[in-house]
């Protein structure tokens, strides 16, 4: 079992049923306090990840071969610890946090149901930890679903609301069909290689267990067509997390009508899970050098479409949520740049973005829930003026936009660079970068569009936002983070090439040498 390389996940899981119990047994008028006690796990848990417990080498040599090292695996292998593993499940911690500190206000409104909403956003957060340290196909499915299925429920959170109710049964459709192309994938990927396990493992000396890596590696497992479908279908079922196209149509709406604290968890949780799971898959089947040649051109064309259609769409929008839900689209078509070229700059890349844009999305979407708090709307020309009738939330969102955009000196600069860059090192994927650099510029259009509004528009409504000190301390730091992070990136991007390098993702006998 190792229970102590599970304790994050203990932690999480015990404090969302504790924070459920607690709303069970707490008179009406005494459960103000809930939101406490549900920041504090995801608190507690991301201290956790900080045990010299957990700080254990993924892999070891045995014999000259690199195997995954048995101490670093739990639940008989199917979940395993390493540095991406860590960096992710810190990244979910402070969503999480970040988001609960967002909700107080806004659900301070509901006369039920806070308790249920803090539990599932932590059982939502359990999930997403099991996504980070999944390692088979069946514990990555259930995972998965863990996510999905809490999402579900907080999307369609405000009862009373249409667009919510509808949101949520949007989701569910589309969640479901991305399921079934999952599954199916997984029986394809089955019926070729009889295992779902992505390594093997070794105890006393013995293999007990057969994984996909090393079938890929020795050759016993040979590239083929079923084989090849079912990676693809695994792959457009992810899609649907990470708003990839063609499985995105549900973004748009979904934002728009969800409660904003969902959207902002979604947006980020929800999405990184998805990426992360990718990952995992492709660097198992990186050891197949004419399954990585077939995977390629299909990511590289999912990164080129995602990109033109989350770019464009954002451009005629009116609904600040919407233009987030097709930006959401666009930032998914930038992190693919970063998977599609598969190696080490460009999975550093991926790491490096996904962090950042944790607290890049989360930052915008707080202002956006204070500012419709005031305004009772989402609608653009709402923003109007806010540069001086609050200077903090504009300053917040004005950076966070621009992060987006990848303007220097923000964070979200040097991950585009890095991501973009990658694409540079095959002359098989120039194209694909040149079509990045197009998209930065189409998307910093409609972000200028929304400072322009902050910053040159008179007033449309005199109330002005009302910030609580605690938020404005958050989008202070926030703020901090974006501006540092882009002048400064080196140790983050230190530790993400570290990360990439232990990933250990095969080199690709392709056309085109890597730079």
């Amino acid at each position: 079992m190792n229970l102590t390389l599970l304790l994050p996940e203990i932690i999480v899981i015990v404090g969302g049923l504790a924070v459920m119990l607690r709303d069970l047994w707490l008179p009406a008028d005494r459960k103000d306090g809930l939101w406490a006690w549900a920041l504090a796990v995801p608190l507690i848990a991301l201290a956790a990840t900080f045990l010299p417990q957990l700080d254990v080498a993924a892999r070891i040599s045995v014999d000259g071969a690199m195997i995954v090292n048995p101490e670093a695996t739990a639940l008989s292998g199917s979940f395993y610890l390493d540095g991406m593993s860590m960096l992710l499940k810190r990244a979910f911690c402070v969503a999480a946090a970040l988001v609960i500190l967002m909700s107080r206000e806004y659900l301070s409104e509901l006369n039920r149901g806070q308790g249920e909403f803090w539990s599932l956003a932590l059982f939502a957060l359990s999930g997403m930890f099991f996504c980070a340290s999944a390692n088979d196909f069946m514990s990555l499915f259930v995972a998965l679903e863990v996510v999905t299925v809490s999402f579900f429920v907080l999307v369609a959170f405000k009862r009373s609301s249409g667009t919510s109710i509808e949101a949520g049964l949007k989701l569910l459709v589309m969640g479901s069909l991305s399921a079934a192309l999952m599954l199916y994938g997984i029986a394809f990927v089955y019926g070729a290689s009889g295992t779902v396990f992505f390594d093997q493992v070794v105890v006393n000396g013995e293999v007990t267990r057969t994984g996909l890596r090393d079938l890929l590696a020795t050759g016993q497992l040979v590239y083929s067509t079923e084989l090849l479908i079912g990676v693809m279908l695994i792959f457009l079922g992810l899609g649907f997390k990470t708003s990839a196209v063609p499985l995105h149509v549900w973004v748009p709406d979904v934002y728009q009508g969800a409660p904003t604290p969902v959207t902002a968890y979604l947006s980020v949780g929800s999405k990184l899970a998805g990426f992360v799971l990718m990952l995992r898959v492709l660097e198992v089947f990186s050891r197949s050098g004419p399954m990585v040649d077939s995977l390629t051109p299909f990511l590289a064309l999912v990164a080129a479409v995602t990109l033109f259609y989350g770019n464009l769409g954002a451009l005629p929008q009116s609904n600040i949520k919407r233009l987030l839900g097709y930006s959401s689209i666009g930032q998914c078509g930038y992190i693919l740049l970063g998977i599609a070229s598969a190696w080490t700059v460009g999975i550093s890349g991926t790491l490096f973005y996904m962090t950042a844009y944790v607290v890049t999305n989360l930052a915008a979407f707080a202002v956006v829930i204070l500012v419709s708090r005031a305004t009772n709307s989402h609608e653009i020309d709402d923003y109007s003026g806010l540069g001086r009738k609050n200077p903090l939330l504009a300053a917040a969102l004005t950076v966070a936009l621009l992060s987006l955009a990848g303007v220097p000196p923000f964070i979200g600069f040097f991950g585009k660079f890095m991501l973009i860059g990658s694409t540079f090192g095959s002359d098989e994927l120039r194209w694909l970068g040149l079509v990045g650099m197009v998209n930065v510029v189409i998307a910093l259009y409609y972000y200028l569009c929304v400072i322009k509004r902050i910053y040159m528009r008179e007033e449309r409504h005199p109330a002005k936002s009302v910030v609580p000190l605690r938020l404005k301390v958050v989008l202070a730091i926030s703020m901090a983070a974006l501006v540092i992070g882009g002048i400064a990136p080196q140790f983050l991007a230190d530790k993400t090439a570290e990360i990439a390098e232990e990933l250990q993702f095969a080199p690709r006998p392709r056309g085109g040498e890597h730079r």
